[in-house]
């Protein structure tokens, strides 16, 4: 380690990826050292931003396990953006499938 070159944080990037996430994605998989990612219902249904967050993980080439949390808040109803990020929490980028499930508890 040295001041030009730090070694990097380890962190575990909780998110609900929607566009925006997805960004957060390639930046932490950039700057840190990206242990895992975990997924909550937020911008999309929890089946949409697990499914994002493996695609992401994928296309970036990432070794970080993808799991899946909570599907809804603590205390107020889900309430999804799609009419910001799309039913799916990315809509209008073209994505592959993802390589499989979130990783199982």
């Amino acid at each position: 380690m040295s001041p030009s070159h730090p070694t990097p944080l380890p962190i575990i990037l909780d998110c609900d990826p929607g566009h925006d996430d997805a960004i957060a994605i390639v930046v932490a998989a950039r700057h840190t050292n990206l242990l895992g990612i975990t997924t909550v219902a937020g911008n999309a249904p929890l089946s949409a931003t697990s499914r994002n967050a493996i695609i992401m993980r994928d296309l970036l080439g990432l070794d970080a396990p993808v799991h899946a949390g909570a599907n809804r808040p603590l205390v107020q109803p889900a309430r999804h953006a799609g009419y910001v990020h799309g039913v799916s929490g990315m809509d209008g980028a073209d994505l592959p499938e993802p390589s499989g499930p979130p990783e199982s508890h």
